[in-house]
C-alpha cells in the first residue's frame, strides 16, 4: 500500500516536470551550463525520477525481504550497524590522516571535505558521505535502530555500537543529530525496561555530552554562532551563515511555489532560483556557477512537485508514523519524528538510505 502510494506520488509529479522541463527548453540557460551539480534539463529530469525510482524499489525490496522472512528483523538491526561501525571507523581514519598530513585521496576520499572547528581543532564532518548532513541523519536513525534492538535482543553488538554511534554523531558535528540521539537514548533508558544502571549511564552520559559542549566551545559554534542572527538579530560568524543560508533558501522555494502553485518540476529548484531575490541583501547567492538547492525537503517538494504532490507526501510520512504508533513502537516512532524533523535542513529525501530506514519501520508498522 505505501509503495503503491510513493509510486503514485512519483506519477503526479509527472506533470510538473512535464511543465518545468518545456519552461526551460524555452529559455537561454547557457550561462548555467557549467553550474556545479547542474546538468542539461533533460538529462537532469530524467536521472531525478531515475533515481526516485530506485529508491522505491528498494523500500518494496526491504519490505519483500522482511515480510517473507528472508532476513530477521533482528538480522536486519545488525547488519545495518555493521555498516554505521564502518561509517564511524572510516569517518576517524580520515580525520586521523588528514591530522598526519596525508591527502585525503589517501583515505578515497577525492570530492571536497567539510570541516567545522571543535576546541580550535578542525574536524572533518563528512565520513563516507557527500556532506555532514547526511552522515548525522544516518547516524541519528543508527542510533534509533541500535536502542530500539537492544530493547528487543540480548545482542551485546547493539549494545556496544551505542557509544560508537555517539562518538560519530560528534564527528558529525551536527546538532539536529546530536540532541535527537541523546532524545532517543534517554526515551530508551526511561521509557523502556532498562536496568538503573543503565539510567545511571544514560545522566552520567548527557553530563559528559554537555560538558564537551561546553569546554571546547562547539555548543556555542553549533548554537550561539549559527542562531545568532534569531538570538542577537546579527551575524556573530560569517564563515557559519548555513542557517541563514538555509532560510534563504526557503524564501526562494516558497516564493517560487506562490508563482508555480503546481510546481516547477523535480530537480528544477536550482534553474528556477535566479528568477527572485535574495532575502538577506547583503549576502548574494551564487547560482549560476553552483546548484542552489532548497535544503528544506518539505518546501523542496512543495515547490517542486506542487501543492497535490506535497499533500500526498505528507499523508505519506504521517500514516508511517501513526502506523509506528498504533503498533506501540513508541521508540521507533520518536526516532521517525525526530529523522522527519532533520528534513527541515536537509538536501534532499531521494538518498538510499532514507528508504531502507523507512522499509524496516513500514514492515514493523504493519
Amino acid at each position: 500500500y505505501s509503495a503503491a502510494l510513493w509510486g503514485a506520488f512519483a506519477f503526479t509529479s509527472l506533470f510538473a516536470s512535464a511543465w518545468g522541463l518545456n519552461e526551460l527548453l524555452d529559455l537561454d540557460l547557457s550561462m548555467l551550463e557549467w553550474a556545479h551539480g547542474r546538468y542539461h534539463p533533460i538529462v537532469n529530469t530524467v536521472f531525478h525520477y531515475a533515481y526516485l525510482a530506485f529508491d522505491i524499489g528498494l523500500m518494496v525490496l526491504v519490505l519483500v525481504v522482511l515480510d517473507r522472512a528472508g532476513m530477521s528483523r533482528c538480522e536486519f538491526v545488525r547488519w545495518w550497524l555493521y555498516g554505521a561501525a564502518g561509517a564511524v571507523a572510516y569517518a576517524v581514519l580520515l580525520n586521523v590522516g588528514l591530522a598526519a598530513g596525508l591527502p585525503a585521496a589517501a583515505m578515497l576520499r577525492w570530492d571536497e571535505v567539510q570541516y567545522m572547528t571543535i576546541a580550535g581543532v578542525p574536524v572533518a564532518r563528512t565520513g563516507p558521505f557527500e556532506e555532514g548532513n547526511y552522515f548525522g541523519w544516518y547516524l541519528l536513525a543508527s542510533v534509533v535502530i541500535a536502542a530500539w534492538g537492544t530493547l528487543r535482543w540480548p545482542d551485546r553488538l547493539f549494545r556496544a555500537m551505542l557509544p560508537v554511534l555517539l562518538l560519530g554523531v560528534v564527528i558529525s558535528a551536527s546538532p539536529a543529530a546530536l540532541l535527537g540521539a541523546l532524545a532517543v537514548l534517554f526515551a530508551a533508558a526511561f521509557g523502556g525496561r532498562a536496568s538503573p544502571w543503565v539510567r545511571t549511564a544514560a545522566v552520567a552520559g548527557a553530563v559528559a555530552v554537555a560538558v564537551f559542549l561546553g569546554a571546547t566551545g562547539l555548543f556555542r559554534t553549533l548554537v550561539l554562532d549559527k542562531f545568532s542572527l534569531i538570538f542577537v538579530g546579527g551575524v556573530t560568524d560569517v564563515t557559519n551563515v548555513s542557517l541563514v543560508q538555509r532560510v534563504n533558501e526557503t524564501y526562494h522555494a516558497w516564493r517560487m511555489f506562490v508563482d508555480h502553485p503546481f510546481g516547477v518540476g523535480m530537480g528544477n529548484f536550482g534553474y528556477f532560483f535566479g528568477h527572485y531575490p535574495d532575502l538577506y541583501t547583503w549576502m548574494v547567492s551564487d547560482f549560476a556557477t553552483f546548484k542552489r538547492i532548497a535544503n528544506n525537503i518539505y518546501v523542496e517538494v512543495l515547490a517542486e512537485h506542487g501543492i497535490g504532490p506535497a499533500l500526498l507526501f505528507l499523508y505519506l510520512l504521517w500514516v508511517q508514523g501513526r502506523r509506528l504508533l498504533t503498533a506501540r513502537e513508541y521508540l521507533l516512532g520518536l526516532g521517525y519524528v525526530l529523522t522527519c524533523g532533520y528534513f527541515l535542513a536537509f538536501p534532499t529525501f531521494r538518498i538510499a538510505m532514507i528508504w531502507v530506514f523507512w522499509g524496516l519501520l513500514v514492515h514493523v508498522g504493519a
